[in-house]
């Protein structure tokens, strides 16, 4: 790389440092949201000596679960220390990525940490601490280990925990581990005679023991807490359910189900412009490393259709993954002919401009605007709730990731029924499964009658529409309607109170 063009490159490097640098500060006052809230939540139950599936419905994996019940622990649940927590994980992931990365040289180790905090901040507050966020740190150890020359037995001894832990979180992150293993084996046949009993006792009995580990102490927990049956119950009725829902959040025939599919896949969550920048990173480099990091961009760029729903925090380990690889095209090789470096360089300089910005909360944030209107529901709600809710009261919500579970964890308000949300009762309305979960919440509620109950009408509630959907609820109307009078009443959310409950 020519002195002018390594100075160039420099400028525009601290340059995004500095808008990095800034969005970070400003992320200090985002809320909490999205999908957040309601995980936040059902570790403040667990803190109360709650147990996942035994005492709160949900079909997210134990590992979610144990992942937020330890944020819960270091930030208690306050927004401003849970922001902390997210830019000190940003800060590690991005110090441990530069060391893996160092070996390509300081300049594109020094792009990819900056390029990828851009990324992850510029989705907002609903892209943070996502699942995947949290899969990241997995992901970036693996690669701290895997990039070395050669790996022995205690090296993919950790490979197979680290992907046995993102796996305790989702399952299919476990795929990140299959481009370690197949490099390995083509590492070993090179070495000496190949045969499959030698790879298996070599790579794969190693890996599948370090993936055992944590599975099998998950399950241990479950069961020691009485809540493995009902989760297997959950993995064998539900979850294939809600597998079918797509990302439009609709359920689709398996025919239209596999267009969307196709039609999905290859637009790579808006990605797709990395693969310029990243196709001359390999080019330039060339290396088994260089190999196993696209190869491991490719696993996760496959991740989001493996459930089929293609929302933009699925694309987090891909984004890392393109992005790592694309940084290597400001390679300081001295040789490269210096058209190569130059040409690789505007690539990677107009892919930055066309696909790194500064986020929508950033920008609203500098025009003094308010961050997101589900932060204002939930401090409405809160409100109300801090301002009424008597000892021993409890609430019920109706609701997803609408504002009402944020509310309650604000104001630490127990909930009526082990059931968080209303989203399953609306979808597959006819099978004998869904049936079963409307009729237990119908029992449960009227068995503990709560004071309060909150739904949230809003059009951001996320209703799914399609083939054996409905919005109707004639069981739980006819509870409301009998026993419920509205006590305050908005364009997006009601509250119920209690007939003559106080």
């Amino acid at each position: 790389m020519s002195s002018s063009l390594q100075r160039i490159t420099i400028i525009v490097l601290a340059l995004l440092a500095a808008l990095l640098i800034a969005q970070a500060a400003f992320s200090l006052q985002w809320p909490i949201a999205h999908d957040a809230a309601p995980l936040l939540y059902e570790a403040f139950l667990m803190q109360n000596g709650a147990i996942p599936y035994k005492d709160f419905f949900d079909f997210q994996m134990p590992g979610s679960f144990l992942a937020y019940y330890l944020l819960g622990i270091f930030s208690d649940f306050g927004p401003f220390r849970l922001r902390i927590l997210d830019l000190v994980i940003l800060a590690v992931l991005l110090a441990v990525t530069y060391f893996a990365l160092r070996r390509f040289g300081k300049l594109p180790a020094f792009a990819a940490i900056l390029l990828f905090g851009l990324k992850y901040l510029q989705g907002g507050p609903s892209l943070s601490l996502q699942r995947e966020y949290l899969i990241l740190i997995f992901i970036v150890l693996s690669l701290l280990i895997g990039l070395s020359d050669s790996l022995d037995f205690r090296k993919r001894l950790m490979l197979g925990f680290l992907y046995g832990l993102a796996a305790t979180l989702k399952p299919h992150a476990a795929i990140g581990l299959v481009p370690f293993l197949l490099f390995d084996m083509a590492d070993l046949r090179k070495r000496r005679e190949f045969s499959l009993p030698l790879a298996v006792r070599q790579i794969i009995l190693p890996a599948a023991l370090g993936f055992t580990l944590p599975v099998s102490c998950i399950i241990l927990w479950l069961a020691l807490t009485d809540a493995l049956n009902l989760f297997v119950q959950i993995a064998l009725n539900y979850i294939p359910l809600y597998a079918q829902i797509n990302g439009e959040m609709a359920v689709a025939p398996s025919a239209e189900r596999t267009a969307y599919l196709l039609n999905q896949v290859w637009r790579l969550g808006g990605g797709g412009m990395w693969l310029f920048p990243a196709a001359f990173g390999i080019y330039l480099h060339r290396s088994r490393q260089v190999y196993l990091l696209a190869s491991l961009a490719l696993c996760y760029a496959i991740y989001p259709a493996l459930t089929g729903q293609f929302f933009s925090y699925h694309y987090i380990p891909f984004i890392y993954t393109i992005v790592l690889v694309a940084a290597l095209s400001l390679s300081t090789r001295h040789s490269i002919p210096s058209f190569y470096l130059l040409l690789s360089s505007i690539i990677l300089f107009v892919t930055i401009l066309v696909v790194v910005r500064p986020s929508q909360t950033f920008l609203r944030q500098i025009e003094g605007r308010s961050i997101a209107t589900s932060t204002e529901r939930s401090a409405q709600i809160a409100d109300y709730l801090a301002a009424n809710l008597e000892p021993g009261d409890e609430v019920q919500p109706l609701d997803w990731t609408g504002g009402s579970l944020l509310a309650m964890l604000e104001t630490r308000a127990p909930i009526a029924t082990a059931y968080v949300f209303d989203f399953y009762f609306y979808h597959h309305v006819s099978n004998p499964y869904i049936q079963s979960l409307r009729s237990d919440f119908v029992n449960q509620l009227s068995e503990s009658s709560p004071r309060f109950i909150v739904e949230v009408t809003a059009i951001d509630k996320p209703w799914v529409s399609g083939e054996d959907t409905s919005r109707d609820f004639p069981e739980l109307r006819a509870f409301l309607s009998e026993n419920y009078s509205v006590t305050m009443e908005r364009e997006d959310y009601k509250i119920y109170e209690l007939d003559n409950g106080r």
